[in-house]
């Protein structure tokens, strides 16, 4: 009996863009960082939503940020989710606490760094990449 390789799904699963995030979407494409922040009470407002969790207030428009900020989480992940992620694993994801508030956190993939350079409180920045001809995402990188 023989076996035939299982092929590998080379494109990540795809973010949808909505009315809400179109601003984000459109902002990493040009390798900028945005967020929604109240035009009421100043708060930043992340994943993009209609209202402020802070005040309740609908008065929120995108502001670029930093991009600098200090590694609150993270994980090794050790089996794929996707088909995407098999060759891969393994790979470290994790929490971004934004300089501008630490109290918001940006999910996100962790990249050149070794998993025992990992540390709760680590400086990180963006970095953008393209991975696919038409999706770039932001990455974190420790600060060197």
């Amino acid at each position: 009996m023989t076996t035939t390789p299982v092929e590998v799904d080379q494109s990540p699963p795809i973010p949808q863009v909505t009315d809400l995030n179109r601003f984000y979407w459109e902002a990493v494409a040009q390798h900028r960082l945005e967020l929604l922040r109240c035009n009421v009470c100043g708060h930043y407002v992340h994943y993009p939503r209609p209202a402020c969790a802070t005040c309740q207030a609908t008065d929120l428009a995108p502001e670029q940020i930093s991009g600098r900020g200090t590694l609150y989480s993270y994980s090794v992940i050790m089996q794929a989710s996707h088909p995407y992620f098999v060759d891969k694993i393994p790979y470290s994801i994790g929490i971004v606490a934004i300089e501008e508030e630490p109290a918001v956190h940006i999910p996100t993939a962790l990249v050149e760094c070794e998993e025992a350079e990992l540390r709760c409180g680590m400086p990180v920045e963006v970095v953008f990449r393209a991975v696919t001809p038409t999706l770039t995402l932001p990455f974190f990188r420790p600060v060197r």
